[in-house]
């Protein structure tokens, strides 16, 4: 426990929260969160069912398992997906932990492609797996070869996260395509973290659990795509015996996600499990805010983010400490970014442009200002 630290990116949204408590201007970009309200059909309908507060199955309501298979074997093709291979979980951070509690063994490698989501690391060592790094390509793709030389009797799994946090891109398909021809007869298993698979702007996405892996695990949530982050509500999707150990797992751990959370993700299902047209809308308006007003900026280099809500801002020609450089930024201009050391990145920081509109436009302008002041001749 002592090498054990608390999320990056969840202590500096609490950080950005307290300094805007006590008064301070904050404009924080940090959180991996939209800033709109749970939809209010959910709302509406999860009030309604507030009587149904005992014990469900630890695997979560019958229907709404059945729903969640239904709707995966629709948006992944994948007809051995039945309400048997669904286990609900209290948000996607359990899901992925209790896969990999069985799963790995101690000792077993799992392959991480870096820059990887924060808590990534520390849950494969807190359950005794090796985390092997894998950097991705320049452009934020997947690099199959780099996988593949890095594998070894002793490799148990791959996590795999398209869209990605925190760079915000899309894997393409020829490289998901390679991976899965290199893996074949290998026994590794797949972890697709699919938990932003709803949220993508451009043509030529490829979800990751379509592509032919033989041994596959899908983790996946609601709160992304739904606005339900404080409501915890994911969910496991895999063979049967590896949900039936989830499902013993968590029975000694959680027990069932709350009930009123099953009710707003099986209101979700009902809709389909897509955000809402004008959520999508709005974040492709805010992710070109973004790109347009630090294209140009001086020394940073950017990129268009395909999907999730990050830009993942490349601060190597300004800085040569992306940590003390997000620490001065909030200190001196009030905004709040996830520095690249969180994701194994120095020299970088990740932006989230899921902020409300106009904290988004008064952080670019004390960003630009920022930037503009500091930047290396």
């Amino acid at each position: 426990m002592s090498s054990l630290s608390e999320s990056a990116t969840l202590a500096l949204n609490a950080r950005a929260k307290k300094m805007a408590a006590e008064g301070k201007t904050v404009y924080n970009l940090t959180a991996g969160e939209l800033a709109s309200d749970t939809p209010e059909y959910i709302q509406s309908a999860v009030a309604k069912t507030l009587k149904q507060n005992k014990y469900t199955a630890v695997a979560g309501l019958p229907e709404l398992r059945e729903a969640i298979a239904a709707g995966a074997r629709e948006w992944y093709g994948l007809d051995w997906i039945e309400s048997a291979n669904v286990v609900v979980t209290a948000g996607a951070k359990p899901a992925l932990y209790a896969s990999l509690l069985a799963v790995i063994n101690p000792g077993d490698e799992v392959i991480v492609p870096i820059p990887a989501w924060v808590s990534y690391i520390d849950l494969i060592e807190l359950v005794g797996g090796s985390v092997v790094p894998v950097p991705l390509t320049d452009g934020f793709d997947l690099d199959p070869a780099a996988i593949a030389a890095k594998i070894t009797p002793r490799t148990k799994a791959i996590l795999v996260n398209s869209p990605h946090n925190p760079t915000g891109a899309i894997f393409s398909k020829a490289a998901l395509d390679e991976l899965a021809k290199s893996l074949r007869g290998s026994g590794v298993t797949v972890i697709a973290d699919d938990i932003y698979s709803k949220l993508v702007y451009d043509e030529g996405f490829t979800l990751v659990p379509t592509c032919g892996f033989e041994k596959l695990i899908i983790i996946n949530g609601f709160s992304k795509s739904q606005a339900l982050t404080g409501w915890r509500v994911g969910y496991v999707i895999a063979d049967k015996a590896v949900a039936g150990a989830v499902t013993s797992l968590l029975s000694h751990i959680t027990g069932n996600a709350a009930v009123p959370s099953q009710q707003a993700a099986l209101e979700a299902m009902t809709r389909h499990d897509q955000p809402p047209a004008e959520t999508i809308e709005a974040l492709k308006r805010q992710r070109q805010m973004v790109y347009d007003a630090l294209k140009a900026a001086p020394g940073i280099k950017v990129r268009l983010p395909g999907g999730a809500f990050y830009f993942f801002l490349d601060l190597r020609d300004i800085t040569d400490n992306s940590a003390k450089w997000c620490e001065d930024l909030l200190i001196e201009t009030g905004v709040a970014l996830v520095p690249g050391e969180a994701f194994s990145a120095p020299g970088f920081a990740r932006l989230t442009f899921a902020a409300r509109e106009e904290t988004l436009k008064q952080a670019l302008e004390q960003i630009n200002k920022f930037i503009k002041k500091d930047a290396k001749p």
